[in-house]
């Protein structure tokens, strides 16, 4: 084999490690469904029930404006009626305003908010943070 076959082969063999290795750590967020592994995610739905459109993700977010629901073009920020903390070890906090700002309720790990109406307005939540994020508000 050549030089020029050999680097060739080494090059192709390492992108492929890198395409494989950033397929599976993005695979878990915002894909549709609510899961537990790679850390555990988020889950916003519209409606109290746990339908009408998911958002799901492994991070924190400031705030929402251009997030939509998975495969919609139907933006999130403040529409969010019920949520879902699929990470086993660390605590969410959701709040009404953006930028972790305004009323706050938390979600211990594995824990379902049903009815954001907590908060005396539904669909109102704009941000969340996971409890290990050492810029989330204590």
């Amino acid at each position: 084999m050549t030089n020029f076959k050999r680097v060739a082969a080494v090059l192709a063999a390492a992108g492929a490690l890198v395409v494989g290795a950033t397929g599976t750590a993005s695979a878990g967020s915002y894909n549709g469904s609510c899961e537990s592994s790679n850390g555990g995610e988020i889950c916003l739905y519209r409606y109290a029930d746990f339908g009408g459109g998911i958002y799901d993700t492994l991070y924190s977010k400031t705030s929402y404006p251009g997030s939509t629901y998975y495969g919609t073009s139907v933006l999130i920020d403040n529409t969010i009626s019920s949520v879902k903390n699929r990470d086993y070890v660390n605590a969410i906090d959701v709040y009404t305003g953006q930028n972790y700002t305004g009323a706050r309720t938390h979600a211990d790990p594995g824990l379902d908010l049903e009815n954001m109406a907590v908060f005396g307005d539904d669909n109102a939540i704009s941000s969340h943070c996971f409890e290990n994020n050492a810029y989330c508000p204590g």
